[in-house]
Order: structure tokens, then sequence, then C-alpha cells
């Protein structure tokens, strides 16, 4: 099935798109909105749990309005989240954008991925991870697509395809990095969230791809 990903056109009529067995809820990205960021960072045990995890901090903004974003390098990708911390407790999913580091693309036309992954419930202790499986995975399945246009939501076929086979890696890895983005803001914020303890939610957590795009970090030939 994965033969037809590279041939078919992505010009898709998004009147007969529908409902793919893996897209399970739908949102637009978060947009960069211009606010001013104070760019003040603990480097106590926020920064020792980090290393811990061996999450390379890259960029910490938070506005006055209790608005964050997070940049950090892990398993040679780079992550990109946005965050609202005065709802942080009610909300359901987490927006990545991630891409490979530059230091580990080795192909021509490397990608940029955005995901909305929820946040399933979760009790007791999650061992650090060193790898990041799935996610591997899914980035080579990328790849060999040799992408020229987005890949989007409304090509729900191709969507559902890319994510067979390793679904369940896919889940542990972005629970992991749930759990540890989660953990950092409460060190890094000296507050306490009870997101990842809500008792009323799916304990699965569910995967969906945004985007999938050529990025902008294109090696030069």
């Amino acid at each position: 099935m994965l033969e037809r990903i590279s041939n078919i056109s992505l010009d898709t009529d998004f009147k007969k798109s529908k409902k793919g067995r893996y897209s399970q809820f739908k949102g637009e990205l978060y947009s960069h909105s211009s606010f001013d960021v104070n760019d003040s960072i603990s480097f106590s045990s926020a920064s020792k749990y980090l290393s811990k995890a061996g999450w390379l901090l890259k960029e910490f903004k938070q506005t006055t309005g209790d608005k964050v974003i997070v940049e950090f390098n892990y398993n040679s990708y780079c992550f990109e989240v946005s965050l609202d911390l005065e709802r942080i407790n009610n909300i359901e999913t987490v927006i990545y954008s991630i891409h490979k580091d530059e230091t580990f693309i080795s192909i021509a036309k490397p990608i940029l991925a955005s995901f909305k992954i929820s946040i399933g419930g979760f009790d007791g202790d999650y061992p650090m991870q060193k790898e990041l499986r799935g996610l591997d995975h899914l980035f080579q399945r990328f790849e060999t697509l040799e992408l020229n246009n987005e890949l989007n939501l409304y090509n729900y076929e191709l969507i559902d395809t890319l994510l067979e086979g390793f679904y369940t890696s896919l889940q542990s890895d972005f629970t992991y990095l749930n759990i540890v983005l989660f953990n950092f803001l409460e060190k890094q914020t000296n507050r306490k969230f009870n997101v990842l303890f809500n008792k009323n939610r799916d304990v699965t957590t569910k995967i969906n791809i945004l985007k999938v795009k050529p990025s902008p970090y294109a090696i030069e030939n």
C-alpha cells in the first residue's frame, strides 16, 4: 500500500474527505502570535530534570498572559510546543511540531511534521526513554514519500497508511514526551499541574497527524 503513496497526487478533492481510522480529533495549528515574552529560565530543578531526561532546551518563552513556547532537542529531533498555562489542567491535546535536528539530516528533502496528541490518563512512574522508536520509523516512512507538497488531514487515507504498523510504539513515545514536558513545566514555573492525573481522561494516548511537508531546514544542493 505504501507504494502508491509516493505516486499519488496530493491535490485531493476536499469535498470527498472523511474521517479516517486514526483521525480522531481535528484542529488548526497554533499560530505564532506577536507577543512580548519573558526569556528568563530557571537553571535549578527544571534544568536538572531535563538533563536527566536527555533533553536539550533550546528556548523557553513565557508571556504575562501565561502562554509558553517550549523548544527542545531530544534523540535527534527538534520539538516545539505552545501551551496556555492558565487552562493547562483542562486541555485535552498538545500540538507538537517536529523535524529532524539539522545535525542528523541526511536527505535532500527533510520533513517537518505537526501532530495533535491527546493527553491520556496516567498514574504512576514512567521510565526515562533513550529511544523514540515509533517516531524513528514514522520519519523514515515520511522520507520515502519525497514530498513536494503538503500532506494534511484531507489526505486521510495516506495519513492512516503512514501510521500503520507502529501506532503502539508512537503512543509510547508521545506518552513519554507528554509526561516529561508537563513535569518540566511544573519545575520551571514552580506550579502544580494535574493535567496528567485527570481520572476522567481516556487512558489511551491518541495520535493525529495534522501536517507533513518539506522542512524549511532542507539541505542545500
